[in-house]
């Protein structure tokens, strides 16, 4: 199976390469730091299955980089291997396109399932977030949360992701390559939509996920 990468810190493309060839021989390891060249080596390599790619690349989020990647290879598998928040983030790549979701911070043997899963056509999400989404749906509260969380779009997620996490308005612009003042719209729509007044009740409010 020929997989393509795409991260822009080389040490976790190195890592991956090593990680495949524990788990089989016959896995090929395409490398991309960012999406023009991942677009490019999918136009000139049409035996490619599937992409592994974190949640945040080059300012785009899950449904965009999907948009993008499926634009050159409509049937592609894509899974995402990301540190980032696998409540806020798992549901909303799925329903976008992707086959699957891995945290970073998985056990090795999750990954290789993953990898497997997805490689064979199937989909991958993680036992504790399905225990836990069944959960969300029977417990009241938490079902109003849950809801909420729907309403915000992938980029809303991915700031709210930085606020809870308690970056000042200032580096989640510059992460985003965006304006403060952007960033202070987002977060008001934000707190909004989770019906939340600040960032505390936010945070308090994300953890329950």
């Amino acid at each position: 199976m020929n997989i393509l990468i795409i991260d822009d810190q080389t040490l976790l493309r190195t890592g991956m390469q090593l990680f495949l060839e524990t788990i089989s021989t016959e896995y090929q390891l395409f490398e991309a730091p960012d999406l023009k060249i991942a677009r490019g080596i999918l136009k000139e390599h049409d035996d490619i299955d599937m992409v592994i790619t974190e949640v945040k690349v080059d300012g785009l989020v899950s449904a965009e980089i999907i948009r993008l990647l499926k634009s050159v290879r409509p049937g592609i598998s894509i899974l995402f291997y990301s540190g980032m928040s696998e409540r806020l983030f798992a549901l909303p790549a799925l329903r976008a396109g992707a086959s699957g979701f891995v945290m970073k911070r998985a056990k090795p043997a999750d990954l290789a399932k993953a990898i497997a899963v997805v490689g064979s056509g199937g989909k991958y999400m993680s036992v504790e977030l399905q225990a836990s989404l069944i959960t969300m749906m029977d417990a009241g509260p938490q079902k109003d949360g849950l809801e909420s969380m729907e309403r915000l779009s992938h980029r809303e997620r991915a700031i709210m992701t930085h606020v809870v996490q308690g970056k000042t308005t200032k580096e989640i612009a510059y992460l985003f390559n965006l304006k403060c003042n952007t960033v202070s719209t987002y977060k008001k729509r934000i707190y909004r939509k989770m019906n939340v007044a600040d960032t505390f009740e936010l945070s308090k409010k994300a953890i329950s996920f």
